[in-house]
């Protein structure tokens, strides 16, 4: 069978390397579930990937203590295409109740499908069987925090499945962290995350992606400066069996006091943008917030996935 340059091969070629990773290195987490590697979260994506001590519902995606800094109820909607076609993107809903923060995300990567095609002594195009195939992943988190007023701890539960070609697989995990502040212009944050069984796909398995993260974001000029808004952030993030990372980024910005408009900036820089996915370290990005509504945006090259446009609205009713 051959298939034509496509979403799908590199599809397949990612579940060869889930193959070599039980055969040579059956602790290296970065072997399977590329979904959980993938920042979908466009602030995030611009200022580095760093999300650990943010606040609001898509820190989530890296921290479950994050839920708790949910105002009342918040949610996000995100999306990235990605090449011929294929996609990416996450959603998210949080509510937060007293000193409880409740949310739900999902995130997904659609690598597209192709017509199957059957070789014929491989010196021609070959015959179509009639017959597609597709590679998609899927992640689904139920997430639970208590606020204790300078800090907030959390947990999530999570459920991922993906299928590539004729074959699929799935794996339940559990998301532990911790969110403190201390002081109004400083948070930290901490987080362990997917820690459970293998993914089995083909008749071949890979551990998920167990993460360990810690980061901090300070506002030098306090939360509430009148004109001037910035944000400093820094992630250190490390998957088991591979190499960690640092990554961080300035957020600058002018707001208007009157209407309640802010306008950002973002500049990020990762340490080892490699992997699979093989993005550039530098991203850029830009924000803009009017009342409730914000609209997010990113960008990031990357040697396999070419040009990434991230693009995020965030809804938050006070």
């Amino acid at each position: 069978m051959t298939l034509t340059s496509s979403p799908i091969v590199i599809a397949l070629l990612l579940g060869s390397r889930v193959a070599a990773a039980q055969t040579v290195e059956r602790a290296n987490g970065e072997a399977g579930a590329p979904i959980l590697q993938l920042t979908t979260v466009p602030r995030a994506a611009a200022l580095g990937g760093a999300l650990t001590a943010s606040a609001g519902v898509t820190s989530i995606f890296a921290n479950p203590a994050g839920a708790a800094t949910v105002e009342h109820l918040e949610a996000e909607l995100a999306g990235q295409t990605l090449f011929d076609g294929s996609k990416a993107g996450s959603m998210a809903v949080g509510w937060r109740l007293h000193a409880i923060g409740l949310a739900v995300g999902v995130r997904y990567l659609d690598l597209g499908s192709v017509d199957e095609v059957v070789c014929n002594g491989c010196g021609g195009q070959g015959t179509a069987t009639g017959q597609t195939l597709s590679a998609n992943e899927q992640t689904f988190a139920l997430v639970g925090a208590l606020d204790l007023g300078h800090a907030s701890v959390g947990a999530a539960v999570n459920y991922y499945s993906t299928a590539l070609a004729e074959a699929s697989g799935s794996s339940a995990s559990f998301s532990a962290g911790i969110r403190g502040r201390l002081s109004s212009r400083l948070a930290i944050g901490a987080s362990v995350q997917y820690l459970g069984g293998d993914v089995s796909v083909g008749g071949f398995s890979a551990p998920l992606p167990r993460t360990v993260r810690a980061g901090a974001e300070l506002r030098p000029l306090g939360p509430r400066h009148d004109r001037l808004h910035l944000v400093v952030t820094a992630d250190f993030v490390a998957a088991r069996g591979a190499p960690g990372r640092l990554g961080g980024g300035v957020e600058v910005g002018l707001a208007d006091p009157g209407s309640r408009r802010l306008a950002v900036a973002r500049l990020g820089f990762a340490s080892r943008a490699g992997g699979d996915f093989a993005t550039a370290p530098v991203s850029l990005g830009v924000g803009l917030r009017m009342h409730g509504a914000s609209l997010d945006y990113a960008y990031q090259a990357s040697d396999a996935l070419g040009s990434q446009h991230r693009l995020g609205l965030t809804l938050t009713a006070r």
